[in-house]
């Protein structure tokens, strides 16, 4: 990903440098914006069973709202750079943020489940756009001696919001409705996009227009949207029985094929596919991969499936997930000490064996657990959730520097969110496949159950136990899945090479790490 804004770039002519009023406005703008975007990716979490039933439809298809969200965000990072290039930073910011508010608007008012999932696409791109660009304007326009307020700023708006958002989104649900989350993003949208255009107006490099990618684009975009609609529908019409399934599944493979031998060819690719064969970048975006989709998807089963068959309120949930919030702040602080001063593959290793040791706890209570039990397991994720993804990001950025670097990122972004993205089917699906394996096991394996369930209407109490035990089952395997998917990723760990800085502005690396993590 080419952003203007490093030394090695080129810049039109010099632009007089900000105000020390200006630096600080700007600051707060673009962190406000970046806090908007990052909250929306968590606050929404809790909502995903209300909106099911606002909408009028299973919340198997209220997943899809957020699934397809963190895919529009995947493909909106490698595209950024056009943006930039063809339109500038001030007219990119004020149309992703004007485009995310009116986005908003449509969430907030519609009862169509089709204008809601095409909205929550929108506004998924829109974000998207935003992260890239609002970096760019950070590292072009300060100076070296102010560059650190604006990066320390950015530092604290890139994970604080994800984590503290379904805490904060549960509260929003329950006292003012799930509708509000939307209705709040408006006034905010609107006046980031304004105050930064004005602040940016007249300050615009020279306008390039560099080819973008086209075929690419489009390959990429078949590829992931035919994958993650085979993902969403497959639980509902019968996965492999179903030529939907099949069609989409091949679509897929085929684009992905086609992307591939296209994007190695290219003189402007969209992603630079070579950087795989760098042995830790390749190990790092398959763990930066993997990570994601087990984090965001055990997430996503933790929430809503506590909401759905555990009876907690959304701020009940969001409660619970607030000690991963306190906690998550202070261990990524420590992380981006720790990795000038430890080697990044013991940190990813401790990281990864932690949220193992996490997941291995949650699917170990075989009884309904207290409201105190269940949170002592988040204080242990959160003191291990700063240091998961920063490590991977730099094994894989592991001699890169400049325009390399970001092209690097670029490529790790729409890795992790794409991961995010999958994730949630992925998990989903799993759910609903044991959820349905363990009901017939307690029926078939308990007389008295098989012959009450013979006769639901009368004996509806046993009924819900069955589906309340079965879905405990069901919660401990996914998280006992989840551990060894942590496990395996911090053994791949160990094939990596020792990791290199190149990039001689340790704030700048730092930046563009953050951009590849939730």
């Amino acid at each position: 990903m080419q952003l203007p804004v490093t030394s090695s770039l080129h810049i039109a002519a010099p632009i007089p440098a900000l105000s020390a009023s200006m630096v600080i406005l700007l600051n707060l703008v673009i962190g406000l914006g970046h806090i908007l975007v990052a909250f929306n990716t968590g606050a929404y979490l809790p909502m995903i069973p209300h909106v099911a039933g606002s909408l009028g439809v299973n919340p198997a298809y209220a997943d899809w709202t957020q699934a397809n969200f963190f895919l529009a965000m995947a493909l909106a990072f490698p595209t950024a750079t056009w943006f930039l290039n063809r339109w500038g930073e001030m007219r990119s910011l004020l149309g992703a943020f004007l485009a995310f508010a009116l986005a908003s608007v449509v969430c907030a008012q519609t009862t169509d489940y089709d204008w809601f999932l095409a909205a929550r696409v929108a506004q998924g791109y829109a974000g998207g756009l935003t992260i890239p660009i609002s970096l760019g304007v950070i590292l072009r326009h300060y100076t070296p001696q102010r560059r650190n307020i604006g990066l320390s700023l950015w530092s604290i708006a890139a994970i604080t919001p994800f984590t503290l958002g379904p805490t904060i989104g549960g509260w929003i649900t329950d006292t003012l409705g799930w509708r509000w989350l939307f209705y709040l993003n408006i006034p905010i949208a609107i006046l980031v996009a304004l105050i930064s255009a004005i602040l940016l107006v007249g300050r615009e490099a020279e306008h390039r227009h560099p080819p973008l990618d086209w075929p690419g684009l489009i390959f990429l975009l078949i590829a992931l949207g035919a994958l993650e609609s085979a993902l969403n529908s497959g639980e509902i019409i019968s996965w492999w029985r179903s030529n939907t399934i099949l069609f989409l599944t091949i679509t897929s493979i085929f684009a992905l094929i086609l992307f591939a031998f296209w994007e190695w060819h290219s003189t402007h690719p969209l992603l630079e596919l070579r950087f795989l064969r760098r042995r830790n970048f390749l190990i790092g975006a398959i763990g930066l991969f993997l990570t994601a989709l087990f984090f965001q998807g055990t997430m996503a089963i933790y929430i809503v499936e506590f909401q759905l068959t555990m009876g907690y309120s959304a701020w009940m949930v969001g409660l619970l997930l607030l000690p991963m919030a306190i906690f998550s702040k202070l261990s990524a602080t420590l992380t981006q000490w720790f990795l000038n001063h430890i080697d990044a593959r013991i940190l990813g290793m401790t990281a990864l064996l932690g949220f193992s040791a996490y997941s291995f706890w949650i699917s170990s209570y075989n009884r309904t657990a207290s409201f105190d039990e269940l949170l002592w397991p988040q204080i242990l994720v959160g003191m291990f959730l700063g240091g998961l993804f920063p490590p991977l990001v730099a094994i894989a950025l592991s001699g890169l520097r400049g325009t390399a670097e970001m092209r690097g990122t670029a490529f790790l972004n729409l890795l992790r969110v794409c991961g995010q993205a999958m994730g949630i089917p992925i998990m989903a699906t799993l759910w609903d496949r044991r959820l349905i394996f363990h009901e017939h096991f307690l029926t078939e394996n308990n007389p008295s159950g098989k012959h009450f369930i013979s006769t639901l209407m009368g004996h509806t109490i046993l009924a819900k136990q069955i589906i309340y035990h079965a879905a405990l089952l069901t919660f401990n395997e996914i998280f006992y899945i989840a551990a060894w998917g942590f496990l395996i990723v911090a053994g791949l760990l160990l094939l990596a090479k020792r990791v290199v800085f190149a990039e001689p502005d340790v704030r700048v690396r730092r930046a563009l790490e953050e951009l590849a993590e939730p």
